[in-house]
């Protein structure tokens, strides 16, 4: 199905001195902002040009990784690997080195890489191993603040192919997921590293998904999945408040959950499918509304755009989905399994196999392509999502990162 396009599109006009308005936004965590994988940037490029927009900067020496850029106060940061020691790796907005610090071990077992996108808050930046390394460090000069294993602190387990967690920062604490006993969620002091409440009762180890802030009236909970379950835990205690059963073959679960209108939508690969959980007003209880089976995301995201939600099956093409029951309206030709990014009222979608980049334009009656370009540089796999800031689409692949301009003139 295909986008008619009907209207005019609206041009944000400052009187005063003729020029269309942009508005610039960083990228501090996983996700943007708040974890939506959307961001409010505007004065984007609306098409690209026949192979894609212009890069601004590439860099090949970060050790091979596929966690995202992260870029906050004029820094970007991205993790990557020196043999079986993680990374944390700052540069200017130019690609120039400004520092870069050790902050644990990997997971070498399987996929000995970095994973990790960093959580940068003021002048702290902070990031979690796939071994399990917690670490603070000051965002100016690299200085480590604090850092903690948490497999010895919490008797944590690892997982099949490591932790692919990236820390959520909610008030004073830093919270994170070791999957020990009674330690599947940990809160850690984020000044100090020390603990302050562990998940009593709820010992499931992780299964890759990175947690979530929810509002619900006056409490706020953190979502997240485990190897058997979504789970809801009060934030200021580190009390279990309700568990939905969730598993697949192999207990993976990287996406984080959507949350809108006190829904909670999860995606989960492996032919598990999807499902809309409500929670109560107080976000003490949840309940499903629906399941089902053609969107199986695996590890790309879900992203909820102007009220449908969009997302790429384990072996199928982009899917756009109502959320009001599940049905899939339409599929993607040109998009397969690829991860997903929103921004200026465009799609960017990366493409795990060979590694297209796509610009979209979607809505729920179609969708129309504006460009599309092949990434290069870089080797391994193509696992990184896209990131949008400040004018600039940042596409990491391996152990390469590429700046590319998409600032309308």
């Amino acid at each position: 199905m295909r986008m008619r396009r009907a209207g005019l599109w609206v041009l944000v006009v400052i009187a005063a001195w003729g020029v269309s308005a942009a508005v610039a936004e960083d990228w501090p965590q996983w996700r943007g902002p708040d974890r939506t994988g959307i961001s409010k940037e505007t004065g984007l490029l609306q098409s690209w040009p026949e192979g894609g927009p212009r890069p601004r900067w590439a860099v090949t020496s970060l050790g091979q990784g596929y966690g995202s850029v992260s870029v906050a106060g004029g820094t970007v940061y991205v993790t990557g690997a020196d043999g079986s020691k993680a990374v944390l790796y700052a540069l200017g907005l130019d690609g120039k080195d400004k520092w870069k610090a050790v902050f644990g071990k990997l997971f070498t077992k399987s996929y000995a890489v970095a994973r990790c996108t960093p959580t940068v808050e003021g002048d702290r930046v902070y990031v979690y191993s796939s071994g399990g390394w917690a670490a603070c460090f000051e965002a100016s000069g690299g200085k480590k603040v604090w850092d903690l294993d948490t497999m010895r602190a919490f008797d944590g387990r690892n997982i099949r192919w490591g932790i692919a967690e990236n820390p959520l920062i909610v008030g004073d604490l830093f919270l994170c997921q070791p999957g020990g006993p009674d330690a599947a969620v940990v809160a850690l002091n984020k000044t100090t590293g020390k603990t302050v409440w562990t998940s009593k009762g709820l010992s499931e180890r992780s299964a890759y998904c990175s947690p979530l802030l929810v509002r619900a009236g006056d409490r706020q909970v953190v979502v997240t999945q485990t190897e058997e379950h979504i789970v809801g835990i009060d934030v200021k205690t580190g009390k279990v408040l309700w568990k939905v059963h969730q598993r697949n073959r192999y207990a993976v679960h990287p996406n984080t959950p959507l949350f809108f209108d006190s829904m909670l939508f999860v995606s989960s690969g492996y032919r598990h499918g999807s499902q809309l959980l409500r929670l109560s007003a107080d976000g003490s209880k949840a309940s499903q509304v629906w399941t089902e089976k053609k969107l199986d995301c695996h590890h790309e995201g879900v992203l909820r755009i102007d009220g449908y939600i969009y997302g790429c099956p384990s072996r199928g093409r982009l899917s756009c989905l109502d959320p009001k029951d599940g049905k899939v309206l339409y599929t993607v030709e040109e998009v397969r399994k690829a991860s997903i990014t929103y921004a200026g009222g465009r799609l960017y979608t990366y493409d795990e196999k060979g590694g297209n980049v796509t610009l979209l334009e979607v809505s729920p009656k179609g969708y129309k392509v504006h460009g599309q370009f092949a990434m290069k540089a870089g080797s391994g796999k193509h696992w990184a999502h896209p990131v949008v800031a400040n004018g600039t689409l940042y596409i990491r692949h391996g152990e390469a990162l590429t700046a590319f301009d998409i600032k309308a003139n």
